[in-house]
């Protein structure tokens, strides 16, 4: 008897905590051309759509599940100012781009490629903050008429303007933007989010 009423207790036991793992699936995709499986659960918010749900089935990953998966740091209301680049022609995705998104999470036009930019949160809010004067046109000098700011639904705040401008407004906070595009003066952005910094660029 105090066998039977153990295994109960087991088989109980398992079925309590099945739910936890019920919704846990993968997918198989490349990423930079290196062949790369995700293991995710089934409601997150960046696995929401029917669409979604339908490509799945066949084991390749969507594109906002890759956005996730390269930017884990970040809420899924963060992320929405971010898309996946995807080439059809490797199959493969790129780094996380600033743009629109498909049903599936992929960049819609054209956009600039992304990189995490080594800054601390005290810059990155600094920047946020000098990016609201612009946008607010509170920013007098030289760079209000090279430099644009908006803020996305996703409370990104988002800089665009050539290379050396946005340079010279993140010397003004302490943050370096080293980057080959910001050194050649070449149209850019900067992403501010979730007290981090993403340069994007062409």
């Amino acid at each position: 008897m105090r066998h039977l009423i153990l295994t109960l207790a087991a088989i109980l036991g398992i079925a309590h905590h099945a739910p936890a793992f019920a919704g846990a699936t993968q997918c198989s995709t490349k990423i930079d051309g290196e062949p790369v499986t995700i293991v995710y659960h089934r409601d997150d918010p960046s696995y929401s759509s029917f669409r979604e749900r339908w490509l799945t089935r066949s084991a390749t990953c969507p594109g906002a599940v890759v956005v996730t998966y390269l930017m884990p740091d970040l809420t899924a209301e963060e992320r929405a100012v971010f898309c996946a680049n995807y080439d059809a022609e490797t199959r493969s995705f790129s780094q996380p781009a600033q743009g629109p998104r498909d049903a599936y999470g992929r960049c819609t036009e054209p956009s600039k490629t992304c990189a995490l930019v080594n800054t601390t949160k005290d810059e990155a809010m600094a920047l946020m903050g000098l990016g609201q004067e612009a946008e607010g046109g509170r920013l007098r000098d030289r760079m209000g008429a090279t430099l644009s700011a908006v803020t996305h639904s996703s409370g990104a705040m988002i800089l665009s303007g050539n290379g050396s401008a946005l340079a010279s407004l993140a010397a003004q906070t302490g943050a370096v933007l080293a980057s080959p595009a910001v050194m050649a003066g070449a149209a850019a952005s900067v992403v501010v989010i979730g007290g981090a910094v993403y340069l994007c660029n062409d």
